[in-house]
């Protein structure tokens, strides 16, 4: 089957913060060749780890981010990788690595250098901080990075302190970029014959995930506050806005606002349930108060009458106990699935069970099982964020026993069996 990517050769010598890109990549039908050192990458033993399964090959994360790719091990550090990585380098049409310009530069790699020698090269890095600038050679972590990017400054209750995301989130943010990136660099050299670095910098990847709270601050000189389980960006908490428990889990509402049927379908919802909630919440004050103020622009209009806003705020908090009441009566997939029948804004929030077995995803094949004889199962992986028509997203292989691949990309490159032994005696590969 034609992919995308097809003729591209990539080498990923990322660390865990490039992983998702070459997935990526890998998926678009690349060649994508994950290149570790001898003792393995670090995600190899990264809980959870597959039962039943030697340590070094049952990390969960590695299989995840590294499906659909070969595997090498070689130590680039030694005289001899080096020597074996340039060769592998001659045949490679894009380098993925998260080097700071020193350690390139100790390694004998730095981008001037790799130009010279490949002039038709993509060498495309992704650190936490970007190459340039006084924070480019300090340590990185996704956690780190989502604290000094403001992503975890919105995150959490306004009564609270900060809180993280789950999971790696900004380690895959800068990936989404640095596959984007490496897709236009290689769109370039295709039309112009021109190869080009690229460079991505997680702490500005997620910079774009605070919105327009920089753009509030500088041009409205108002800080955003964290909003918790609300909507809004003002930290005020609009009936049917934000999360609500419900029978038997939590569900997300956008009942207010200028999006969906709105609170006037909130109340439609309730009286499709035969709920009398309803008829409380269309008498005074609340029928005049909603109608006028159920957005967040409305009650922008509000910040310079303190007064005003006040009141406000007691009728949102006394609409809301009856709204958080109707919510708690009912299943979250009955509140979803009738909610839609009126254009109603109203997610379940799903635990994985509930995603694996989603109508929606499985209808369109979204999951991918992959056979892994070196761990004797299938597995069923996440699919791709997109959809091509001529050419769908691919994963042609598992996720690479440590270096399952020596032999045939090394031979490849011209070594042979005699020079393979010495490089494993050596502990270069």
């Amino acid at each position: 089957m034609a992919s995308a990517l097809g003729d591209i050769k990539i080498l990923d010598l990322t660390d865990p913060l490039g992983h998702y890109a070459g997935y990526l990549l890998a998926n678009l039908g690349a060649e994508v060749t994950k290149v570790e050192p001898p003792g393995g990458d670090p995600s190899r033993r990264w809980e959870p780890l597959l039962p039943d399964t030697p340590e070094i090959e049952a990390g969960m994360q590695f299989l995840l981010m590294n499906v659909g790719k070969k595997g090498i091990t070689l130590d680039i550090r030694a005289h001899e990788g080096k020597d074996t990585f340039l060769k592998l380098l001659e045949e490679t049409d894009v380098l993925l690595q998260s080097w700071s310009r020193e350690e390139a530069s100790a390694l004998g790699f730095d981008s001037t250098e790799l130009r010279k020698q490949f002039p038709n090269l993509i060498n495309a890095s992704v650190t936490g901080w970007g190459l340039y600038g006084p924070y480019a050679s300090l340590a990185y972590s996704d956690i780190v990075s989502l604290a000094m990017a403001g992503v975890m400054n919105l995150s959490g209750f306004a009564e609270g302190p900060p809180t993280q995301l789950p999971d790696n989130q900004g380690f895959h943010c800068a990936s989404l970029n640095l596959a984007a990136g490496v897709v236009a660099a290689i769109l370039e050299r295709d039309s112009s014959g021109i190869a080009q670095d690229v460079e991505v910098s997680m702490h500005e990847s997620l910079l774009m995930a605070e919105e327009t709270a920089m753009q509030t601050a500088d041009i409205r000189g108002i800080d955003r506050e964290r909003t918790g389980g609300t909507s809004g960006v003002i930290g005020i908490k609009l009936p049917g806005m934000g999360l609500y428990s419900a029978e038997d889990g939590w569900v997300y509402a956008m009942a207010a606002g200028i999006a969906g049927a709105g609170f006037a379908g909130l109340l439609e919802l309730m009286d499709l349930l035969g709920d009398s909630i309803a008829d409380e919440l269309r008498q005074e004050p609340y029928a005049s108060v909603m109608a006028e103020f159920s957005n967040s622009a409305a009650v922008f209009r509000l910040l310079g009458d303190p007064e005003k806003l006040k009141e406000i705020e007691d009728v949102f908090a006394e609409a809301d106990v009856l709204v958080t009441r109707f919510f708690q009566k009912y299943p979250k997939e009955q509140l979803y699935v009738e909610g839609q029948k009126l254009r109603l804004l109203i997610g379940p929030v799903n635990g994985p069970k509930e995603l694996s077995e989603s109508e929606q995803l499985n209808y369109r094949n979204w999951f991918r099982t992959v056979s892994d004889p070196g761990r004797g199962r299938e597995l069923r992986y996440p699919g791709a964020p997109w959809q091509l028509e001529a050419t769908p997203a691919i994963l042609s292989r598992p996720a690479p026993l440590l270096g399952e691949h020596n032999e045939e990309m090394f031979t490849s490159v011209g070594l042979t069996e005699s020079d393979l032994k010495a490089l494993s005696e050596n502990g270069v590969i």
